[in-house]
């Protein structure tokens, strides 16, 4: 498939489909993993989030993936500086949103979701990162606690490449910082978006519900919650209040 646009976004070659199933699995398809590449479309037609997920396409909004070498231990700390990254971006472009991290890894503006992640193994060491920014319009979200929202409908109006270029370059300063600095410098400004922070939360995986205090993330990124006066690390899992 021929993609409709070509250019370079910091140290990545980006490329711009009209149309594809999934920009995760385009860019697990690239022959040289050790180049880095951004794979984003206009429209996908098999999207999705988390635990197989749908995730409903809106003209308009950004789709794209790129690729990134890193051990699996490292992964949580990947997220973190994901998430620190589309944040910063969102308060950049409108210092007046509020706009929080909800761990592990989904932006929200006013308690709404406008982002989430999605990481999946290309092979060894190398990871597919796919991002998707609700730009124009938020889709509809079922069976969820919180609602959805784009930056359109916070009064931010601009071009999804655009965001996209601004994304990258805080990812590229954060990563940066993170190989020359370590995880600490992270972890102290991840905080300051932090969700809920210091209170109390409930999370939810598959198998288990926890409640109470979201007290810290730990030098992993993982949470650390709070419950009968003992501190206990969660490493996966959903943030509920």
């Amino acid at each position: 498939m021929l993609y409709i646009h070509k250019e370079k976004i910091e140290n990545y070659e980006c490329y711009e489909f009209e149309e594809l199933a999934s920009t995760n699995d385009e860019i697990k398809n690239i022959k040289d993993l050790s180049l880095p590449t951004i794979i984003t479309a206009l429209k996908q037609t098999h999207g999705r989030g988390k635990r197989g997920n749908t995730w409903e396409q809106v003209l308009g909004n950004l789709y794209f993936s790129y690729n990134i070498e890193l051990s699996p231990k490292d992964l949580s700390k990947l997220v973190c500086i994901v998430g620190l990254s589309l944040a910063k971006t969102i308060k950049e472009l409108s210092p007046s949103l509020d706009v929080k991290i909800k761990w592990p890894n989904d932006v929200m503006v006013n308690n709404n979701k406008i982002s989430g992640i999605l990481i999946e193994n290309i092979k060894d060491n190398y990871w597919a990162l796919g991002i998707g920014v609700n730009i124009v319009a938020s889709p509809n979200i079922n069976n969820t606690y919180y609602q959805a929202t784009s930056l359109k409908e916070q009064g931010v109006t601009l071009d999804r490449m655009d965001f996209l270029r601004y994304y990258m370059k805080n990812f590229s300063n954060y990563y940066k910082k993170y190989l020359e600095l370590g995880f600490d410098v992270i972890k102290k400004e991840w905080l300051e978006f932090a969700f809920k922070l210091h209170n109390t939360i409930t999370i939810q995986n598959e198998k288990t519900s926890k409640k109470g205090e979201f007290i810290t993330i730990d030098d992993n990124g993982y949470l650390i919650l709070k419950t009968n006066n003992k501190q206990e690390k969660i490493i996966a899992g959903d943030l509920f209040i």
